[in-house]
């Protein structure tokens, strides 16, 4: 069993769920008693619990049986459970002085995919972006790929909604920075997200001249640079504002 802890905002959300499923009458949990997300899941679905009545400033002790397909996230009366094989799973958890509670939940067999969620970028979100050149070893082709990085940190299963495109001008170069997409189970880590993408399907000639750059950015309008390829550099226009900054400007070919 692998154990670790919420962060404050989660422990926000399972006490609202919690409270949430008690008014409406899907789940009695009395003090005393578990209260929980469901009775009745998938495979890996993370099951909120919390131990009602509890003093949330005192750990509760939790335990499931069988134990060995499970894996659990504790802060004091709140716990989230995953369960990696079907089944039937009895949870329990006392607190010092107390009485033991415990709930039965029943896990079929079918793996939970979780549904992904978006959201835009954070205030003062700001991305890098770090160009790079590619040249191919079993072709004549070139081409540029950009990893971009945000500056703010998102919950642990986030990702960059990132594409790269072709509109009216065939030898532009269109980027979609659009938004941050995530699980309904968000995560209880977080961290800076990172993506790569690359314009090997088109553009992979560089040929000298140059191109203009479009970047959408938090659904806002396109801001426009461009990009100057020679014989020897490619020389990226860019003012770094509108929440982009590309670096560096310059790379040797």
């Amino acid at each position: 069993m692998k154990k670790s802890t919420y962060t404050f905002p989660l422990i926000i959300a399972v006490i609202f769920i919690v409270n949430a499923c008690t008014k409406e009458g899907k789940l009695n949990a009395p003090a005393g008693q578990i209260a929980a997300t469901f009775t009745r899941g998938k495979i890996n679905q993370p099951d909120l619990m919390a131990l009602s009545g509890a003093d949330s400033t005192k750990i509760v002790n939790w335990s499931v049986s069988p134990a060995g397909s499970d894996s659990l996230l504790t802060q004091h009366n709140i716990a989230k459970w995953f369960f990696k094989k079907a089944g039937t799973y009895t949870v329990s958890a006392n607190q010092s002085g107390g009485a033991t509670a415990s709930i039965v939940i029943t896990i079929i067999d079918s793996l939970y995919i979780p549904t992904p969620y978006a959201t835009p970028f954070t205030a003062g979100e700001q991305i890098t972006l770090v160009p790079k050149y590619i040249k191919s070893t079993i072709s004549d082709s070139s081409f540029l790929s950009f990893t971009a990085t945000t500056k703010n940190s998102y919950c642990g299963n986030s990702a960059i909604d990132l594409g790269v495109y072709y509109d009216t001008n065939a030898k532009a170069y269109y980027m979609q920075l659009t938004q941050v997409l995530h699980n309904a189970d968000c995560g209880v880590t977080s961290s800076t997200l990172t993506r790569t993408v690359n314009y090997g399907s088109y553009q992979t000639s560089l040929a000298n001249g140059s191109y203009p750059l479009y970047i959408e950015f938090n659904n806002q309008p396109n801001v426009v640079g461009s990009i100057e390829i020679t014989d020897t550099q490619i020389i990226f226009h860019w003012a770094n504002t509108g929440g982009v900054v590309i670096m560096p400007l310059t790379l040797s070919r």
